[in-house]
């Protein structure tokens, strides 16, 4: 049996128990205050950009040349006709379009500058 290390003459256990905590114990997590006035703000903001990304996901299921145009720019990485298709929608707010070979991502966020909420959605054209 191999002997623990020893500091001033007493056994002394190692645990490597922190090196495993995923989450903070609410004895010690920092106390903060919710916001109900901010989380009503949040859930407001949320609706309209619910809204718009409804127009968006409706147009794209009921229209196939309207879907086969936004994936065709897209794949030719063309973000500025994306972005142009997108706004014909009627969304009051345009998303942060990301793309790759399989799908597009729409972030929608209020663009006053205030991080409250997003509305992300995520859609495929390619299962791999």
């Amino acid at each position: 049996m191999e002997k623990l290390p020893q500091i001033n003459d007493s056994l002394f256990p190692i645990t490597y128990e922190h090196l495993y905590r995923t989450t903070i114990s609410d004895n010690n997590r920092p106390s903060s205050h919710a916001n109900p006035d901010l989380f009503i703000k949040s859930a407001k903001f949320s609706q309209t950009l619910l809204e718009d990304a409804k127009k968006v996901v409706d147009t794209l299921a009921q229209s196939e040349s309207f879907s086969k145009r936004v994936m065709a720019a897209a794949q030719e990485s063309n973000k500025a006709r994306v972005t142009a298709m997108i706004q014909q929608t009627g969304v009051q707010t345009v998303p942060d379009i990301l793309y790759n070979p399989d799908g597009i991502r729409l972030d929608f966020h209020p663009k006053t500058g205030e991080d409250l909420c997003h509305v992300i959605v995520s859609l495929k054209w390619i299962n791999f």
